[in-house]
């Protein structure tokens, strides 16, 4: 089960880290655009927020993964650190695609034929960027994504941890992914009863031996 869920990791984080890079050259296109033209001339918040998880995403994703093939088992690899940074990135996806969304429905309303027509036309009467509304979708839509991919690898696993942990293997929290006793069976807890071959082989300390002399019988 082990090698499974590792090769699950490193096909989510990579997907992650992919997802990050062209929503940091969205956020970063939209951002240009939008403050270097005179009509709007203005940085945006979630532009901002995109491009900071971003970078957060991108500094220490792929550093997981490399980690984790250069030296198993380090304290970047455990569980428990791994789900609680990748549930920290989760919701700065979640906020930035949140804020993308909000601002594209009271603002732009990008996604409705009739409004995109008419911000079309606006393109070349009053100069409002070109391709405004494709960087805008683009970025909500990797954003989302990322949260998504993200919440169900934790998800995942949270789950097979705490069964790992109901079996009895409460190193789990610090093992790594590829490490993990996932698919072991459960730690045998119970006491062996004790056998004590001088009191004649039985349980509990009671002799039954004896000895035989001249005719007469000890017991």
């Amino acid at each position: 089960m082990a090698l499974p869920v590792a090769l699950i990791r490193l096909v989510v984080l990579s997907a992650v880290a992919l997802f990050a890079l062209i929503a940091l050259g969205v956020a970063a296109a939209f951002t240009s655009t939008t403050s270097s033209n005179l009509f709007i001339n203005h940085t945006f918040e979630f532009a901002s927020l995109g491009i900071a998880t971003a970078v957060f995403t991108l500094v220490t994703v792929p550093p997981m993964i490399a980690l984790e093939m250069l030296r198993p088992g380090g304290p970047t690899s455990m569980i428990i650190v791994e789900i609680s940074w990748l549930a920290f990135l989760s919701i700065l996806w979640l906020s930035t695609g949140a804020d993308t969304a909000s601002f594209n429905a009271a603002f732009l309303g990008c996604g409705n034929s009739k409004v995109d027509k008419e911000i079309h036309q606006a393109e070349d009467q009053v100069g409002i960027p070109h391709g405004i509304c494709s960087e805008l979708s683009a970025l909500e839509a990797f954003a989302f994504l990322n949260w998504i991919i993200l919440m169900g690898y934790i998800g995942m696993l949270l789950v097979m941890s705490i069964m790992a942990a109901s079996r009895k293997h409460t190193n789990v929290w610090t093992s790594s992914v590829a490490n993990a006793p996932f698919s072991e069976p459960a730690k045998n807890s119970s006491v062996p009863m004790s056998y004590n071959a001088g009191t004649g082989g039985q349980p509990g300390g009671y002799s039954t031996s004896g000895s035989v002399q001249a005719g007469t019988v000890h017991v």
